[in-house]
């Protein structure tokens, strides 16, 4: 008999996580396990059509909600929502992930009114608990309620162990996995062209949201450093605008940088801005565990990182990369010149990346490692009861 597993996330929008659940009711084992959607709002249900007989939603007409009466209130309506839908569909597992899903999920856990739940922890809790201390208390307490909690880098799940007081015994870690054929060396389309650089340049980039703790400032100073030696570098910047890029783009052009940079406010096919550059930098002041990394090793990009999170999980020293303190960008820059001036470092850095990426970092291996989980919570379910 098959297990029933359903899936629960806020949306599916383009995102690291999101991604993940895709890939994961994608490649699922269809002999084994059943999958199903609950999105919190659903916005992206399209990137599954096909995939799931019918995609169920907590808030259909989800909106911003200010205020924290009207949080709770609508909170407590989702809440009703999924246990009314766990009785519906009565799947074996909940498997939510993000925040507010987990909380979700938790509450209807402890209220005994979802099955075996999973929560799958993503980031760092100082990306989003100092905000509010309510819905960290809450988020603390549904990971605890979990029957389970993966965390997608070994920093995670140590932070879980030790904030959350959640046993080594209901934690693992399980890897993103990242497409290396969509995300390939091979492939070399023409958007570096069409920003009108050629072979000639050296293209340093980065592939994050314009959030502040992606610390882009970092990324601009480091380029000034960077483009003050080599006046053949170039550097561009991808992602969703959150309200930094105005900030981003003035600091371009008080550096002098604005004509050898280009922002792109996000593309629907990161492979291009991949294979548009020659090294990728990452300046966070914070990570879980960073898709775009994986993504940029399997195109066979260089790293210079920031040694925060789980990057040092994907980013081997001196291997296919260089891991740098958070907050300094005049040591990237010297990474950076010091990888310009060794052509042969750069290829076997290059080489390396792809390397780690096929044999660390599958969706396969991502894929088989959820089944086992699901196999191992079920058959613990059982005995238990």
């Amino acid at each position: 008999m098959k297990l029933s597993i359903s899936y629960l996330i806020g949306t599916l929008d383009t995102g690291g996580a999101e991604g993940q659940v895709v890939e994961l009711i994608r490649r699922i084992d269809r002999a084994r396990f059943e999958p199903s959607l609950i999105l919190e709002s659903g916005r992206g249900m399209e990137r599954v059509e096909g995939l799931v007989p019918d995609v169920k939603v907590l808030r259909p007409n989800a909106m911003p909600v200010r205020g924290s009466m009207k949080r709770a209130y609508h909170a407590q309506r989702a809440l009703c929502r999924l246990c009314y839908l766990m009785n519906q569909i009565r799947p074996d597992i909940l498997h939510a992930f993000l925040p507010a899903c987990v909380i979700y999920a938790g509450a209807g856990r402890l209220l005994r009114r979802c099955p075996p739940v999973i929560a799958s922890r993503r980031s760092l809790v100082d990306c989003y608990r100092p905000n509010d201390r309510l819905a960290a208390f809450a988020d603390s307490m549904a990971t605890r309620a979990a029957d389970f909690v993966l965390g997608n880098s070994q920093a995670i799940v140590d932070e879980v162990r030790r904030l959350d007081r959640v046993p080594d015994s209901k934690t693992q870690v399980i890897y993103n996995g990242v497409d290396t054929g969509r995300f390939s060396p091979a492939k070399r389309p023409g958007l570096r062209r069409e920003l009108g650089w050629g072979d000639e340049h050296l293209v340093f980039g980065m592939v994050a949201n314009f959030i502040p703790y992606k610390r882009h400032l970092d990324f601009v100073r480091a380029a000034g450093l960077i483009h003050q030696r080599i006046s053949q570098a170039r550097f561009l910047l991808v992602g969703e605008d959150r309200g930094e890029m105005p900030v981003v783009q003035k600091a371009l052009e008080e550096a002098g940088l604005a004509s050898q940079t280009r922002t792109l406010p996000g593309t629907p096919a990161p492979e291009q801005a991949f294979a548009a550059m020659d090294v990728y930098m990452c300046t966070s002041e914070t990570e879980g565990f960073s898709n775009v990394l994986l993504e940029a090793m399997a195109t066979g990009l260089p790293v210079i990182a920031t040694d925060v999170g789980g990057n040092r999980e994907a980013v081997a020293e001196g291997i296919n990369g260089t891991l740098i303190p958070a907050h300094a960008p005049d040591l990237i820059a010297r990474a950076a010149l010091h990888l310009a001036a060794n052509p042969d470092r750069l290829r076997e850095f290059s080489f390396q990346s792809r390397k780690r990426a096929e044999e660390l970092f599958s969706l396969a291996k991502m894929v088989r490692a959820h089944e086992d989980v699901y196999l191992r919570l079920s058959a613990q379910n059982q005995t238990s009861t």
